[in-house]
């Protein structure tokens, strides 16, 4: 726990001087001069001219890539680069504290469960990447479980998927491995379509077997009764040996292991919350997503939308005692950072969208135009700066006010065209504290397990960060 709290000490020391260039605005890149602002002296001293830019990206692409060489006439962007590696989840100052996969199995060697099907239908390949692992890894965690009750076996488990969704997930641990499964989710339309969902994977079972070579299991058979599916709003006074009891006649059901699969905003911290707080949840494997979507206790978001987060009241970020008792706040902006995926953005060479320098350039009118600064345009689709510029003027209800001839409107994106190639690079640059900020999340979300009790307690990396963007787990058991 307190190899923990020094490398969350190591992150906020890094983080703290960059909040502002963290959490400044988009927007506001031309109108407040985010550049000189907020870049490091060293890299606008090597970055002057679209040229320049354009190798810069090179650079922040390549950075993943062990055959690719930087660029030896930029050693400020490199080291910069260098400098926030440091700090994500396996770097130098965060080391040891994520498990692999493999860690993982060949932690649970004796009930390791592992993916036979292979069953691509009804799913994309990066939820068919998802599905398979973890619905070994819950098989394996309830297996552990069953194994260290005095009285029970695997047949006494039932896995608790909160936010089911589709069913994606839930269905496959029921289908592969046999154990009863209840998702839960509080969109009636999702269960739906998860019941939908599961009726057409019935007719898919026997084409799966055969393909992957297998002999048939008797559970194989029994989806229907295995995997069932409920409409409501799981929360802390839920009764989860009733509800089991309902869905599940016959025998007693007071096991659980909660399971969540991309668990939204404060369902997330809310799971984890959960586990702890009931003690029939013997285990969990929850991973999180949508961090702007949390509530954070030590900071006001101008933006927040309390329809949003209706179902999952509370604060979602900080956790822990350690982080609590030092009112941090990150922000809604570091938040939305957290959730880019720079692993993604590097393996295709992603170039900020030019969006963004649209929007920027709206921000130059506007205050030409003595309009506020904090309209917010939200996603729209356009076709070119012109035509971002009347759709955006008239969902704001300001064509009145805001008035600018398009040959203007061309002639100001022509004089800004090499800051709109800078701000590309600014946003490469600012997107190098995205897992930064998310490992401090997930940090303090292990550190609260630890502080509650829970030693085997554990991050691990299930997917593959290109695939699967949010890739890590919290995983805990009470035995």
């Amino acid at each position: 726990m307190e190899r923990i709290r020094q490398q969350i000490d190591s992150i906020v020391r890094f983080l703290e001087p960059n909040m502002g260039f963290i959490n400044c605005h988009m927007v506001d890149y031309l109108t407040e001069q985010h550049w000189k602002q907020y870049v490091p002296k060293a890299i606008r001293g090597e970055l002057e001219t679209c040229e320049d830019y354009l190798q810069a990206k090179e650079v922040f692409w390549g950075q993943f890539n062990q055959t690719q060489s930087y660029h030896k006439h930029l050693p400020g962007v490199t080291e910069f680069i260098t400098a926030a590696s440091r700090y994500r989840l396996g770097g130098s100052e965060v080391q040891d504290t994520a498990l692999s996969l493999e860690q993982f199995k060949e932690a649970l060697t004796s009930c390791r469960k592992e993916t036979r099907l292979k069953m691509t239908e009804l799913m994309n390949v990066k939820k068919c990447h998802e599905v398979e692992i973890a619905a070994a890894v819950v098989a394996s965690l309830c297996t552990a479980m069953a194994s260290s009750l005095t009285e029970g076996t695997l047949e006494d488990v039932v896995v608790i998927d909160a936010g089911d969704g589709k069913g994606y997930l839930s269905s496959r641990i029921a289908l592969e491995h046999g154990i009863k499964v209840l998702g839960i989710d509080c969109n009636e339309e999702n269960t739906s379509n998860a019941e939908k969902r599961r009726d057409r994977l019935k007719k898919k079972i026997p084409k799966a077997v055969k393909k992957s070579q297998l002999e048939e299991d008797e559970h194989f058979r029994k989806l229907d009764s295995l995997y069932k599916t409920t409409t409501q709003l799981i929360d802390f006074d839920s009764n989860l040996i009733e509800l089991a009891s309902a869905h599940f006649p016959g025998g007693h059901r007071s096991t659980f292991c909660l399971c969540g699969l991309h668990t939204c905003g404060n369902l997330g911290p809310n799971c984890l919350r959960l586990f702890h707080q009931n003690p029939t949840i013997k285990g969990i494997c929850n991973v999180g997503c949508c961090y702007h979507l949390m509530q954070e206790e030590f900071i006001v978001d101008e933006f927040y939308n309390p329809t949003k987060v209706s179902d999952n009241p509370g604060y979602g970020f900080p956790m822990s005692s350690y982080l609590r008792a030092r009112r941090f706040a990150l922000g809604r902006n570091a938040r939305n950072l957290a959730a880019e995926s720079i692993e993604r953005a590097c393996a295709n060479r992603e170039n900020p969208s030019d969006k963004l320098g649209h929007r920027a350039l709206l921000q130059v009118i506007f205050v030409e135009c003595g309009e506020k600064r904090s309209h917010q345009v939200g996603r729209l689709k356009s076709d070119g700066f012109v035509d971002y510029v009347r759709k955006s003027v008239r969902r704001l209800g300001l064509a009145e006010r805001v008035t600018i001839t398009d040959e203007s409107l061309l002639e100001l994106e022509a004089r800004f065209q090499v800051e709109l190639e800078q701000l590309k690079v600014f946003y490469l640059i600012r997107q190098q504290f995205a897992p930064v900020v998310e490992t401090l999340i997930l940090l303090d979300r292990l550190l609260y397990l630890r502080e509650s009790g829970y030693e085997r307690s554990f991050l691990v990396k299930l997917f593959e960060p290109v695939v699967s963007p949010r890739c890590y787990s919290l995983i805990a058991m009470k035995y």
